[in-house]
């Protein structure tokens, strides 16, 4: 009570009526005779008007306490003491004390609550950029400046402990994403009382969210107009408007480099840095991110090793992206693919870009040409069925990374800023993953964006647009869209790509190949007339997609029939049906099949 009464400049007699405020609250001996002389309203709490009567409060004195109550008083904005509204005065109404400040003051643990109390980390790795940052930090924290800092960065990448280990007195936080928009006022309430309680540098984390939700929005700007000293805030995002009213300092935090990422998994893990170094390469991940993956890699039997350290971080990129994107089993090789010599030649360069990105951008020093992220942006264009989804997943079984498959149904949304809420997310578990984003059919998000603008509408669907080029720029992994409409793409996004590779439909020789490999497997049992040539000729419009379902449709003929081996008439009959569904006709029954009832 007396450091309380030292931070709030409470007076003895503010501390007598406070303590006797606890008391009434805390002791249910005291409460029969409260309200046996106050009535019904003591249930609610110890009066003004009754406390100066029993405890004989001079005139002067209940006037100054009646003033303290109704003025700005911290103990009632903070929760921690509560006015009921039972009496037309001050004087008449019931005051009690929370639980918090009873606990408080008796020295018991606090109950559950959304706050957490940050303390700088014994052990730290940071590189150079990172103790800029950290000193810029120190000096705005240390200060009473009414002040708001916005740490930028990849979530996991440290931000918070950066604000602790600045902080003088260490931090008191919230995650705002661990509560929804509509219970953040509750939670900023509850940090309100602990920092009257514990005065430190209050940390809001992780605010994207709460930034798209009018409701919330408005929450946070009233703590932080209404707190005093510095007050921090972490994104993901670069450059949002927090509504502070008040002067911001934004400092930008990055993930650590190789170095100090191989150090973070050494302390984490018992394993060596020849074996880490690699993994520390492959996946940008800060502190909280690496603590994550090692615990996921522990469970069960504890025993560590690369595989199950690979193994843990994608456990916890899979639970983020759950809803948003689908993880893609590529059982495929580069031996299944047919296409053209420079399609091919292509899509070595690309695989080239990511796999010696580091070596060009750091030895070579080109990161200093790039404005904004190192990611490889491609786009796959093409005719349907001609192979581009089935290279984005052997380009990201190449690479060793996941596939994922972006859910569009699931990430665009009629709510205005529920897009942008979705994408940041995606976006955001992809880059602590290193995971390959896989925008199938990209022209529903990608397409170009309205110069007429008539309506909401349109302006809503041109800031998606601008949101989803942003990230697309600034996300370092690789995002690779596919779509069989390149007329569609915003001309914004082609300037952005690392790579356009065209895919054309097959020419002969190339589907002569496709009917070959697609007819011949280990195990089914094969005619010797089967003639692909006779096939790639007589149906000329077929990509690679079209022959893979003949094919496996011949088979099912074939075992249908009970024939002991797939035949060529049992090709044809399926290239023919295949042929029909695209919406092809042929005059004339081609070679090897029976004679058809009625000629297409």
């Amino acid at each position: 009570m007396a450091a309380l009464a030292a931070r709030l400049g409470l007076t003895p007699a503010h501390v007598d009526y406070l303590w006797t405020v606890v008391a009434v609250t805390a002791d249910p001996r005291l409460h029969p005779h409260v309200e046996a002389l106050a009535g019904p309203p003591a249930r609610r709490g110890l009066g003004l008007s009754l406390y100066t009567e029993v405890a004989d409060v001079d005139d002067e004195t209940a006037r100054a306490l009646s003033v303290w109550l109704a003025d700005a008083n911290p103990l009632v904005t903070a929760g921690l003491v509560h006015l009921a509204e039972n009496g037309p005065t001050i004087a008449s109404a019931a005051v009690a004390a929370s639980e918090r400040l009873v606990r408080y003051l008796a020295g018991e643990p606090a109950p559950t609550l959304p706050v957490a109390r940050l303390a700088a980390p014994v052990h730290v790795e940071l590189d150079d950029d990172a103790r800029a940052g950290l000193a810029t930090l120190a000096g705005i924290l240390g200060s009473d400046d009414d002040v708001v800092v916005v740490i930028e960065g990849p979530r996991g990448s440290g931000r918070r402990s950066a604000a602790a280990l600045a902080a003088p007195e260490g931090c008191l936080s919230i995650d705002a994403r661990a509560t929804t928009p509509t219970r953040l006022e509750a939670a900023l309430r509850a940090l309100t009382a602990e920092l009257t309680l514990s005065p430190r540098v209050p940390v809001i984390a992780d605010i994207d969210d709460v930034l798209h939700d009018a409701a919330a929005a408005r929450a946070l700007a009233a703590f932080v107009g209404s707190t005093r000293g510095p007050v921090v805030l972490t994104t993901s995002g670069w450059g949002h408007d927090v509504g502070a009213g008040r002067p911001v300092v934004r400092v930008t935090w990055r993930i650590p480099d190789v170095a100090t990422r191989t150090r973070l998994w050494m302390r984490a893990t018992a394993l060596s840095a020849d074996e880490l170094e690699s993994l520390a390469m492959q996946y940008p991940l800060g502190p909280e991110a690496i603590r994550l993956a090692v615990a996921s890699a522990s469970a069960g039997d504890g025993t560590l090793s690369t595989s199950s350290l690979v193994a843990g971080v994608r456990h916890n990129i899979a639970e983020r992206l759950s809803g948003l994107a689908d993880r893609v089993e590529v059982r495929l090789s580069w031996d299944d693919l047919v296409l053209a010599d420079d399609t091919l030649d292509q899509i070595r360069g690309l695989i080239a870009r990511v796999r010696h990105r580091r070596h060009v951008l750091e030895h070579w020093g080109y990161s200093s040409k790039i404005a904004r992220g190192i990611g490889v942006p491609a786009l796959f264009s093409g005719p349907p069925g001609t192979g581009k989804t089935m290279v984005a997943g052997l380009i990201a079984r190449e690479l060793g990374l996941d596939l994922y498959q972006v859910e569009l149904g699931q990430v665009v949304s009629k709510w205005v800023g529920e897009t942008e809420k979705n994408l940041g997310k995606l976006f955001d578990a992809a880059q602590e993953g290193h995971a390959l984003l896989l925008f199938d059919e990209a022209d529903a998000l990608f397409g170009q964006r309205s110069t007429d603008v008539k309506g909401a509408v349109d302006r809503y669907a041109n800031l998606e647009v601008n949101y989803l080029l942003q990230r697309v720029e600034a996300f370092d992994g690789i995002t690779i869209l596919t779509t069989n409409l390149e007329a569609s793409i915003d001309r914004a996004l082609k300037r952005r790509l690392a790579a356009h590779i065209v895919f054309d439909a097959p020419d002969e020789d190339e589907r002569i190949r496709l009917w070959q490999r697609l007819t011949s497997t280990s195990r089914a049992p094969l005619a010797h007339d089967l003639d692909a040539e006779t096939l790639a000729r007589d149906f000329p419009n077929m990509t690679g997609a079209n022959i893979r379902n003949a094919a496996l449709t011949a088979a099912y003929l074939a075992a249908a029939a009970g024939s002991p081996e797939v035949t060529q008439a049992h090709l044809v009959r399926a290239a023919r049906a295949e042929y029909r569904s695209m919406g092809r006709v042929l005059a004339q029954p081609t070679q090897g099949s029976s004679p058809p009832r009625r000629s297409y």
